[in-house]
């Protein structure tokens, strides 16, 4: 995440917390990102530079950057 400049740690803090996910896996292991990962890894910055609780941050997450997963609207509006 050089475009980002968070550790290594962060990162990995990020994948479990589920509010990021890779982009893609090599076949030897390395997780790639994409534009809309750093896009929200930007936006998890700011918004816990400015104070959002972790809970917030996290519903923020839900709204702004869910990845399509090929799930019909209608099954997104029974989740909710």
């Amino acid at each position: 995440m050089e475009c980002t400049g968070i550790t290594r740690q962060l990162l990995q803090n990020l994948v479990t917390m589920r509010l990021i996910e890779p982009a893609q896996v090599t076949e030897t292991g390395r997780y790639l990102y994409d534009q809309q990962t750093v896009t929200a890894v930007k936006a998890y910055l700011r918004w816990r530079d400015l104070g959002y609780p972790q809970a917030e941050i996290r519903r923020m997450f839900q709204h702004r950057f869910k990845r399509s997963t090929g799930e019909s609207a209608s099954s997104e509006e029974a989740d909710r």
